[in-house]
C-alpha cells in the first residue's frame, strides 16, 4: 500500500500549502480566545477558507498520486461542499430576518458532506481488509434508511410540539445530529475492525471526522437554544477537525497485515438501526405516524432481513469453502492442509501410551504414465488409486492425497505392526491392474511408516520421517519400510546424489562399460551389452544400482537413456570400422516405451552414426513391459519394424508369461541370473531353465542367459540349447578398450568354445594393467564353485 510521490517541486508546493493551513488554523484558534490586532470580520472568512483549502489538498492527493484516488476525491469534494455552503449561508442567508432554522440551499451543500464521507471511509477501509463483503454496502443502506425513518418520525413529532416550525424544517435540522452520530459510529466500527491499531493516516482522519461531527452537533444545540455560536472552543474544534484530512491525505501509509471483517463491530450500527425501525413500526400500530416514516422503517427492516439472508448464504458458502479448502478436488480425499490439521489434532489428543501411525505412499512409475498418456489418464488413475487405498483401510482411518502421486494415511490407535498390516493390504489392492479409459495399467507403490511417539514426538517431524522411510522402500524396492533412526542422513545423501547426477548429465561423468555376449555354438562374441557407470567426483566409480533408481524417481531417466544410447552407438560405430561386426544392447526405461516419438528418435540416432538397425538391441524388463501393454506393444512394434532387436531382460522375475510375450514384438529372452546360479545345485532351477529354453525356441525366440560364472553352468546351458551367454566366466564388464581386446580374442577364427580351457592362458594386454577380469579368467574355475565377485547388475 505504497504511494508513488509526485515530482519534488509539486510535493514541496503541497507541503507549503499544508504549512499555510496549519498556521492559519493556529492563528484563528488563538484569535478566538484573545484579541488579535488588525483582525476583525475577516476571521470568519478565513475560517471557511480552511475547509476549502483542506478539500483542495485532498483533491490534489487524488489527482497527483495513484492509488486510493476515489476516496480522497470524495472526501475533498465533501469538504469543499461543506465550506462553500457555509460561505453561501453567511453571505446570503444569515442576514435575513427569516427564521434561521428554515432550510436553504446551504443545507444541500452541508448534507452532501456526509454521504461523501461515508463512502470515502468505506473505500479506504477496503484496502485494509481481506475482502469487503457485499453485506457492507447493505449495512450502509440499512443505516441510511434507518436514519431517514428515525429523522422523519422525530421531525414530525417535534413539528407537532412546536407548531411554529414546519415538519420539513424539523426533519432537515434533525438529519444533522443523526448523520453526525452515524459518522461517529462508522469511525468507531472501522477502528474496531482494525484492532485499534489503524495507523497514522486513520488516526488523523478518524480524529478529524469525529471532531467535526461533535462540533457540528454542538453547533446545532447552540443555535436551537439561542446561545452565541461564536464560542472559541467550538470554533477551535471545528478548525482542527477540518485540518486533519489535509494532513492525513499526504502521509505515506505504512504496511499493515490485512484485517478480517468479523466481530460485533461489523453489525453494530445496522443492528441498532434495525431495532429502532422495528420500534417505529410497533409504535405506528398505536400512534399515528406519517406514512413516509412507516415506509422508511419497513424498508429498513426488509433490507436488514435481506442482509441476514445474504449473510446466511455467505456463511453457507464459507462453510463449503472451508471444506473444499481441506479437500483434494481430484480424488475427493483430504488434501495436505486437511491432513496436517488432523495430524496435529491427533498429536494434541495423544496421551500416555496412546500411539498413532502415519503411512506415506508414493506411486512407482506414475510419472511415465502421466507424461506419456497425458494428464487426463493420470488424473483418472489417481482417482482409482485413491478409491482402492480407501477400501483397504480400517473404519475411521484418514486418507489424504498430499499432492502429485503422493498419498498419506493416518492410523489412530495403531502401532508399527498394525501400520505394516494396513500397508500390506494397500499394496495388495494396488497390485491388480487398473482399467483407465480402456487402457490396462500396472502401478506399484512404495510406503513408509512412522509411529508417534516412537519415531517422533512432533507431527511435522513424524511426516518427514515417514517420507524418509518411503524413499528407503522405493530405493530398496521393498514395498514397505518403517523409519529407522539415523536414516535421515541417508535421505540427505540421496537428495545430494540426485542433484549431483542431474548436474553430471552431459559432462562426461557418465561412462559406458560393456560386457560381451558369447555364442555358445561358435564361441564368438558377436554382441555386447552397454552398462552405464558414474564416475562420481568424490565417491569414485558407481554402479547403476546406486544411481539409476534415483534418475527414475527424479524424472530424468529419459535424458540418461539418450546419453547412454549415443555413447553406445558411437562406440559400436568404432568397432564396426575396426572390423568387429557386433551388436550393442542398451537397457530402456518405462518412460521410453510410453513415448510414441521414441522410435523416430532412435532411428535418427542410428542414421546419424551410419549404423544398420540390426546393430542395436533394446532390452526391457518384464515389469516395464506390463506397465501399459497396448502402448508398449505399439512402440515396440515400431522399433521392431525398423529392424531393431527387442529383448526381455530379467525374465522370470516379473508377471509375464511366454504366451503373453508371444503376442508382443519380442525377439530375445534374457533368463534371469538367479536361475542360472542355482541350476547346478537345484534340480528345480535346472528344470525351469531347460523348459524355458524349449518353450522359447518353440515360439521362435532366442534365449540369452546372464550370470554364467562357472564352466559347469556353461556346459549345461550349451546342452540345453541356449543361444547366447554372458557372465563373469566369459568376461567382466569393462571400458571399451578392455572389451575390444576381448572381442579380438573371440574373433571368428577362435572356433567353438571350450569350457575347460577358457581363461587358462589368456593374458592381459600390455597396455592395460591387470584387472579383476583377468584374475578370474586366468584362474581355473571348478565346476561346483562360484567366484565371490559381486556383479554390478
Amino acid at each position: 500500500m505504497t504511494a508513488s510521490l509526485p515530482p519534488p517541486c509539486r510535493f514541496r508546493l503541497i507541503r507549503i500549502a499544508q504549512l499555510v493551513l496549519i498556521v492559519a488554523t493556529v492563528y484563528l484558534s488563538v484569535s478566538a480566545f484573545v484579541t488579535v490586532p488588525h483582525i476583525g470580520n475577516e476571521t470568519g472568512s478565513l475560517r471557511y477558507g480552511v475547509a476549502l483549502g483542506s478539500g483542495l489538498i485532498c483533491l490534489a492527493r487524488a489527482v497527483l498520486i495513484r492509488g486510493e484516488r476515489l476516496p480522497w476525491a470524495l472526501l475533498g469534494t465533501g469538504l469543499i461542499s461543506y465550506g462553500g455552503a457555509t460561505i453561501y449561508y453567511n453571505a446570503a442567508v444569515a442576514g435575513r430576518q427569516d427564521d434561521d432554522l428554515g432550510p436553504s440551499l446551504a443545507d444541500l451543500g452541508w448534507l452532501l458532506f456526509y454521504p461523501a464521507c461515508y463512502v470515502a471511509v468505506i473505500l479506504l477501509l477496503r484496502r485494509r481488509v481481506l475482502r469487503l463483503h457485499t453485506s457492507v454496502w447493505m449495512d450502509a443502506l440499512v443505516g441510511l434508511l434507518g436514519v431517514a425513518a428515525l429523522t422523519s418520525g422525530i421531525g414530525v413529532a417535534m413539528a407537532n410540539a412546536y407548531p411554529r416550525y414546519s415538519a420539513w424544517t424539523m426533519t432537515v435540522n434533525l438529519i444533522y445530529p443523526l448523520a453526525d452520530l452515524l459518522l461517529i459510529l462508522l469511525i468507531v466500527t472501522v477502528f474496531s475492525l482494525l484492532g485499534w491499531h489503524p495507523g497514522r493516516v486513520w488516526w488523523l482522519l478518524g480524529i478529524g471526522l469525529v471532531g467535526f461531527a461533535i462540533a457540528d452537533s454542538l453547533l446545532l444545540v447552540i443555535v436551537t437554544t439561542d446561545k452565541d455560536p461564536g464560542s472559541g472552543l467550538l470554533g477551535t474544534l471545528w478548525l482542527f477537525s477540518v485540518l486533519m484530512p489535509a494532513l492525513a491525505a499526504w502521509l505515506r501509509p505504512r504496511w499493515h497485515p490485512p484485517a478480517k471483517m468479523s466481530g460485533w463491530g461489523v453489525i453494530a450500527v445496522p443492528l441498532v438501526l434495525t431495532v429502532i425501525a422495528l420500534g417505529l413500526l410497533v409504535l405506528g400500530a398505536t400512534v399515528q405516524l406519517p406514512k413516509v416514516t412507516v415506509g422508511l422503517a419497513a424498508a429498513t427492516v426488509l433490507t436488514a432481513l435481506a442482509r441476514a439472508a445474504f449473510t446466511f448464504i455467505e456463511v453457507q458458502q464459507l462453510a463449503e469453502s472451508k471444506v473444499l479448502a481441506r479437500t483434494d478436488e481430484l480424488t475427493g480425499l483430504a488434501n495436505r492442509r486437511g491432513f496436517i490439521e488432523r495430524l496435529t489434532k491427533a498429536e494434541q489428543r495423544a496421551t500416555g501410551v496412546d500411539t498413532f501411525a502415519l503411512l506415506l505412499l508414493d506411486l512407482d512409475r506414475f510419472k511415465e504414465i502421466n507424461d506419456s498418456l497425458g494428464h487426463q489418464v493420470g488424473d483418472a488413475l489417481l482417482a482409482q488409486v485413491g478409491t482402492r487405498i480407501s477400501d483397504a483401510l480400517r473404519p475411521g482411518d484418514l486418507h489424504a492425497r498430499l499432492g502429485g502421486d503422493e498419498f498419506a494415511v493416518l492410523l489412530e490407535h495403531a502401532d508399527i505392526e498394525a501400520a505394516k498390516r494396513v500397508a500390506d493390504r494397500v499394496l495388495a489392492v494396488l497390485g491388480n491392474p487398473f482399467d483407465v479409459g480402456g487402457v490396462t495399467l500396472h502401478v506399484g507403490a512404495s510406503i513408509g511408516a512412522a509411529v508417534y511417539p516412537d519415531h517422533a514426538e512432533d507431527a511435522h517431524i513424524l511426516l518427514q520421517r515417514a517420507d524418509v522411510a518411503m524413499y528407503a522402500a522405493k530405493s530398496g524396492r521393498t514395498g514397505v519400510e518403517s523409519y529407522r533412526p539415523g536414516s535421515d542422513v541417508n535421505s540427505l545423501v540421496r537428495l545430494d546424489m540426485i542433484e549431483s547426477l542431474r548436474a553430471a548429465l552431459g559432462t562426461g561423468q557418465l561412462e559406458v562399460h560393456y560386457q560381451v555376449k558369447v555364442d555358445l555354438d561358435s564361441g564368438q562374441a558377436n554382441a555386447v551389452e552397454a552398462l552405464v557407470r558414474w564416475r562420481h567426483p568424490s565417491r569414485g566409480l558407481l554402479g547403476p544400482e546406486e544411481f539409476v533408481p534415483l534418475a527414475e524417481q527424479a524424472g530424468f531417466i529419459r535424458m540418461l537413456t539418450i546419453e547412454v544410447l549415443e555413447t553406445a552407438l558411437g562406440q559400436c560405430r568404432q568397432w564396426h570400422s575396426a572390423g568387429f561386426d557386433v551388436a550393442v544392447a542398451v537397457n530402456l526405461s518405462a518412460s521410453d516405451l510410453l513415448d510414441r516419438g521414441f522410435p523416430e528418435q532412435v532411428s535418427g540416432m542410428l542414421s546419424g552414426f551410419g549404423l544398420s538397425p540390426t546393430a542395436l538391441e533394446l532390452e526391457i524388463t518384464e515389469t516395464t513391459l506390463m506397465l501399459d501393454r497396448v502402448r508398449t506393444a505399439a512402440v515396440l512394434g515400431e522399433l521392431r519394424d525398423l529392424g531393431i532387436g527387442i529383448a526381455v531382460d530379467d525374465y522370470g522375475t516379473g508377471y509375464s508369461s511366454l504366451a503373453r510375450l508371444w503376442e508382443l514384438p519380442v525377439d530375445v529372452l534374457k533368463l534371469d541370473k538367479s536361475f542360472i546360479q542355482r541350476m547346478e545345485v537345484d534340480g528345480r532351477a535346472e528344470a525351469i531353465v531347460r523348459s524355458t529354453v524349449g518353450l522359447a525356441h518353440a515360439l521362435g525366440l532366442r534365449i540369452v542367459v546372464e550370470g554364467v560364472e562357472t564352466a559347469g553352468a556353461m556346459r549345461m546351458l550349451r546342452d540345453f540349447g541356449c543361444d547366447l551367454a554372458q557372465g563373469y566366466f566369459l568376461g567382466h564388464p569393462g571400458p571399451s578398450e578392455q572389451v575390444t581386446e576381448q572381442l579380438r580374442r573371440r574373433a571368428p577364427s577362435a572356433g567353438m568354445i571350450d569350457p575347460e580351457t577358457i581363461g587358462r592362458t589368456e593374458e592381459c594386454p600390455g597396455d592395460l594393467s591387470p584387472t579383476m577380469e583377468s584374475a578370474v579368467l586366468n584362474a581355473p574355475v571348478a565346476p561346483d564353485r562360484t567366484p565371490a565377485v559381486k556383479s554390478w547388475r
